[in-house]
């Protein structure tokens, strides 16, 4: 029987090199029926490409097809406005969570399909946002803390089970469903103790029991160090202060007083401003710095340099603190939209802005002299072609334009804030989930339309940040 050898890509690129294997199989070789059909391949892709391995002989097609498998889900909530392109990353990023949530939340639909808890919590926010109280996104919760008993750190990370925590707090805010947090009681309060027997005198954390991450922009050697401390110290800071919330629900009223005191300590303590436009950004949420300094001093007249895909709406979000909404949202066009402009269809892993520099399409062979971003470009430990291409964590500008153009903000399952802020858009509309039913909204330039369900209480105030 004839044999053919196929490979998958995610761009063009790809499909045209022989890719390692740290992830789903891209390229196998199959036998054909000399009458029949057969299936290969179960990964993500874009592209296809198909070699005859016979040598002597044609090999003769009556059709290929590509199978598309993904669960259906009914979309909760809605984004439209002015500007086209807002309404293209809106859409690209849902449809980048809806590629990314299987039978886990994985991380990316071709590298790792593991349940990272970093990717997840801003896959929670967009799924919670869109989709609802999903079965998939706390069956992933769980999943990570059934596999790393204490005083272990999830996917061996500090910063990672640090954002355990501040998923809970977000997933029982959209929903308020206190069964499934008296499901996490146990755990939750055995991690907020450990994380604050590691608080030192001087009011930092010392980390130990994993490693430390905040995003690639901020990057993982050495020099990192200094940056990837300090974020991780606003982010520690912000969850001790989120659990606490969670332990009054939970009338945990001891653990609850110890960690507002662990907070109250860690307060104390003024990390360093670095390189890192993320820890930066973190450490004007946690309340440590003023966000107008951080802004001159660290973001205006550089942005979107030092953006990622991860962190970066909450950077953004730093931003609109500092009175810069006008700046975030054209930061927020450059960023995303620059990978749509280079070809893509779903939002990656990483990218910075610096890639476009002659930079060919990620949909067609890049021509001699140009750059080949996926075959040229990465950090860490995903250089080349392991750049995941669909990334969960991507997903976020979804959440950020509902929350900071059409000004809908879920503040708890029973209160919704509503506040657009359309900066150079003439008109904005959109539904929103909320547990009793969708909040419809219509702004245009001095007038506003909304309806809620009659138990929801509407809080006319501008939206909260995405932490």
């Amino acid at each position: 029987n004839p044999r053919l050898k196929i490979t998958f890509g995610e761009s063009a690129s790809e499909t045209f090199s022989e890719p390692d294997y740290g992830h789903a199989l891209q390229q196998g070789m199959i036998e054909l029926p000399r009458i029949g059909t057969t299936t290969f391949g179960e990964l993500g892709f874009r592209f296809a490409r198909i070699e005859n391995l016979e040598k002597e002989r044609s090999v003769g097609l009556q059709e290929v097809m590509a199978v598309f498998q993904q669960h259906r889900r009914r979309r909760l909530a809605e984004f439209e406005c002015s500007d086209p392109l807002l309404n293209q990353i809106w859409e690209t990023s849902v449809y980048t969570l809806e590629l990314c949530l299987q039978n886990f939340a994985w991380d990316g639909i071709k590298r790792d399909r593991l349940v990272w808890m970093g990717d997840l919590y801003p896959e929670l926010l967009v799924a919670g946002y869109v989709f609802g109280r999903l079965p998939v996104i706390e069956n992933s919760l769980d999943f990570l803390r059934r596999e790393t008993p204490l005083p272990e750190m999830m996917n061996g990370s500090w910063t990672y089970s640090i954002w355990w925590i501040l998923g809970q707090h977000a997933w029982y805010r959209m929903h308020g469903n206190r069964k499934y947090l008296e499901e996490q009681r146990e755990y939750l309060t055995g991690l907020l103790k450990f994380f604050m027997s590691r608080i030192q005198s001087d009011g930092h954390a010392e980390i130990c029991n994993g490693w430390a991450l905040l995003d690639w922009a901020t990057g993982t050697d050495s020099e990192a160090a200094p940056a990837i401390l300090a974020g991780n110290h606003a982010l520690l800071l912000i969850a001790l202060r989120r659990g606490a919330d969670l332990c009054r629900i939970l009338e945990e009223n001891d653990t609850a007083k110890s960690c507002e005191a662990a907070a109250r300590q860690m307060a104390a303590f003024l990390p360093p401003l670095t390189a890192s436009t993320a820890a930066n950004a973190l450490q004007v949420l946690a309340g440590l710095r003023d966000a107008k300094e951080v802004y001159n001093q660290c973001f205006a007249g550089k942005l979107p340099e030092g953006l990622s895909t991860f962190l970066g709406c909450f950077v953004l979000d730093a931003c609109i603190l500092a009175g810069q909404r006008q700046q975030a949202l054209d930061c927020l066009r450059q960023y995303w939209g620059g990978m749509l402009q280079l070809g893509a269809t779903t939002f990656w892993e990483h990218f910075d802005i610096s890639w476009m520099q002659n930079a060919a399409r990620i949909d067609e062979l890049p021509a001699p002299g140009k750059r080949d971003v996926h075959r040229e470009c990465g950090e860490g430990c995903f250089r080349s072609f392991r750049h995941s291409l669909c990334h969960g964590w991507a997903a976020l500008p979804a959440v950020w334009l509902q929350r900071h153009v059409l000004g809908i903000s879920l503040l708890d399952a029973g209160r919704i804030s509503i506040a657009p802020q359309l900066c150079d858009l003439s008109w904005a509309r959109g539904t929103a989930y909320t547990p009793y039913g969708p909040v419809k909204i219509e702004a245009k330039s001095g007038h506003l339309d909304y309806s809620a369900p009659p138990e929801i209480q509407i809080v006319q105030q501008d939206a909260a940040s995405l932490l």
